[in-house]
């Protein structure tokens, strides 16, 4: 996958929901490098909406140990509910 508009590399993750994509990735603003989780819009998923969440790219190995954390307590399942 290429990178989108404004990220700094191809998105790290992706998934299709009804009304769009959500991708996580580094993106880039004002010189600064963030990484972003955000669902963008549009035909071809290439609108971003306001819908999302924007952190300091010190912040993703925190964020990183957290989410296997919490992985590892849930069973897994079927199908992803929402998508």
């Amino acid at each position: 996958m290429s990178a989108r508009d404004g990220f700094t590399a191809p998105p790290v993750w992706v998934l299709a929901k009804y009304d769009g994509l959500l991708i996580a990735g580094e993106r880039e603003f004002k010189g600064r490098q963030f990484f972003e989780f955000r669902l963008w819009a549009g035909e071809h998923g290439d609108k971003a909406t306001a819908k999302g969440v924007t952190m300091p790219i010190e912040a993703v190995p925190d964020l990183a140990r957290a989410l296997t954390a919490y992985a590892a307590t849930i069973a897994p399942s079927g199908p992803e509910i929402g998508s």
